[in-house]
């Protein structure tokens, strides 16, 4: 075997196992999700504590990692620099969780951004972990 195609068998080795680590990280989100969607309907459960431990917000910030992690799913699927496309969209995700000024004047508004800059910071945390242990 030669050195260009040990060296292509490597990075196409390496690419799945970006797009495995990618699956996984959807996987969770989604799992977190749903354990908070479960504990949000517990019998004992009331609504004072449903406000008091955020469970919609708990639950909409893992919707929203879990379409970060679909895009880069798809991304990495179109992609022929797995590598380059990782980052890429890590980076997209912290220029997202970047604040860019004042309210908009509306709460539901205000908080639903506040939620996607929230997710956009977490998945580009999570991503650049999930990236350092597939190296």
């Amino acid at each position: 075997m030669s050195r260009t195609d040990r060296a292509e068998r490597d990075r196409k080795y390496f690419d799945e196992r970006l797009k495995v680590a990618a699956e996984a990280g959807r996987k969770d989100a989604r799992r977190y999700a749903s354990d908070w969607w479960d504990r949000l309907h517990s019998d004992e459960l009331t609504a004072e504590n449903v406000r008091m431990e955020g469970f919609f917000e708990h639950i909409t910030g893992y919707q929203y990692q879990v379409e970060l992690w679909t895009e880069l799913i798809e991304a990495l699927s179109v992609s022929w620099d797995a590598v380059a496309t990782w980052h890429e969209q890590v980076a997209k995700a912290e220029r997202n969780a970047t604040p860019t000024g004042g309210g908009m004047g509306n709460p539901v508004a205000d908080a639903r951004r506040y939620l996607w800059r929230d997710a956009n910071e977490k998945f580009a945390q999570y991503a650049a972990d999930r990236f350092r242990r597939v190296r």
